[in-house]
C-alpha cells in the first residue's frame, strides 16, 4: 500500500509534535500482515512492514521474565515522546530547579552511546560508548534474552533484507564489545503501559529501520500510528513491526483491565561505530 503525507511537515511539526492522537484521527487501520511505503523525492520508501503472529509465545514469556520488572522504573530523559505541556514545552523546571520532561516508565538495555551524567565533564564528549546499567548488572537476565532478540533480527533479514544488509554492515563497524551478539542490533528500549506522544526517533542508526514488538495481556488499546500519513497498526502480541522510526508516530490510548502492556524497540545507536578505544573512569568501561 502507499500512502501520503496529509499534512506538509513544517505545518504537522509546528502543531502536533508531542501531541496525542485518539483512534479517530486514522483513516486507515491496518490488522493484518501488509507492507506500506510512501513517496519521497520521487522514490518509494519503507513506512512500515508489519507482519502478524510471528513471535512464539514461548519468547514472549522469555521477553517479559528478563524486563518486566526495570522497565517499571520511571525516567524524566525521554523527550517528545513524553508529550508536551499546555505551553508545548517537552520539558520544565521543578521545584528544586532540575529542568526535566514528563516521567514514563521505560528501561534502556544493551549498549549506549553517551556518558552517565557524573561523567561528562571527565570525557568532555557527548559520545561515550559503555555497557547499560541493565545489562552490566543482570547479566542473567540479559543473557536470557537473547533468543527473543536474535529473533527479531532474524524476522528483520527475512522481512527486508535490503534494509536489514545496510544496518547489518554499520553494525559490523562496531567494537564486539557493544553490540548484541548474532543480531543487527546495539540497543533495546522497553516501555512498560506508556502511551506514547507523537515524535521521531532521534540518536538511532539512519540507514535501518526500527524494531517493534509488543509483549502482554489484559490491556487494549496501544496501536502504532502514523499521524501524518492518518494510517494506524492494530500491533498485538506476537506481531512484528518494522518501521520507519524518523516518521513521526505515537502510540493510541493504552487501557490496562488485569495485565500489562510491554513494548520493545531495537536499534543500533548512531554513534556506536565511533567508539574504537577503551578508557575506565570511576569503575565503568568506556569506548571512546
Amino acid at each position: 500500500m502507499i500512502f501520503e503525507k496529509q499534512i506538509p511537515d513544517i505545518d504537522f511539526k509546528n502543531k502536533y509534535q508531542g501531541k496525542h492522537f485518539n483512534k479517530c484521527w486514522y483513516t486507515t487501520v491496518i490488522d493484518s500482515s501488509c507492507n506500506g511505503y510512501h513517496i519521497e523525492s520521487g522514490g518509494r520508501k519503507v513506512l512500515f512492514k508489519f507482519k502478524k503472529n510471528v513471535i512464539p509465545e514461548s519468547l514472549q514469556k522469555v521477553a517479559v521474565n528478563s524486563f518486566l520488572k526495570y522497565s517499571k522504573k520511571k525516567h524524566s530523559n525521554r523527550g517528545m515522546a513524553s508529550g508536551v505541556d499546555s505551553t508545548g514545552n517537552a520539558r520544565h523546571f521543578t521545584s528544586t530547579g532540575q529542568n526535566e520532561g514528563n516521567y514514563t516508565a521505560s528501561n534502556i538495555s544493551g549498549y549506549f552511546d553517551r556518558p552517565l551524567r557524573e561523567h561528562r565533564g571527565t570525557i568532555g564528549s557527548q559520545v561515550a560508548c559503555r555497557t547499560t546499567a541493565f545489562t552490566r548488572d543482570n547479566m542473567d537476565l540479559w543473557t536470557n534474552a537473547l533468543p527473543f532478540i536474535q529473533r527479531c533480527s532474524r524476522l528483520y533479514k527475512k522481512m527486508d533484507p535490503e534494509h536489514h544488509s545496510i544496518q547489518k554492515a554499520e553494525w559490523n563497524r562496531i567494537n564486539p564489545a557493544l553490540k548484541i551478539p548474532k543480531s543487527v542490533f546495539t540497543t533495546v528500549t522497553s516501555n512498560y503501559n506508556w502511551t506514547t506522544a507523537c515524535h521521531c526517533d532521534s540518536g538511532d542508526f539512519e540507514g535501518g529501520l526500527g524494531n517493534l514488538v509488543v509483549c502482554g495481556h489484559g490491556f487494549s488499546g496501544g496501536y502504532l500510528g502514523f499521524p501524518q500519513f492518518k494510517v494506524l497498526i492494530k500491533i498485538q502480541p506476537g506481531d512484528f513491526l518494522l518501521m520507519d522510526v524518523h516518521q513521526w508516530h505515537c502510540n493510541t490510548k493504552i487501557h490496562v483491565t488485569s495485565g500489562f502492556r510491554l513494548s520493545f524497540v531495537m536499534y543500533i545507536r548512531s554513534d556506536m561505530s565511533r567508539c574504537k578505544r577503551l578508557k575506565r573512569i570511576n569503575g565503568t568501561s568506556y569506548y571512546l
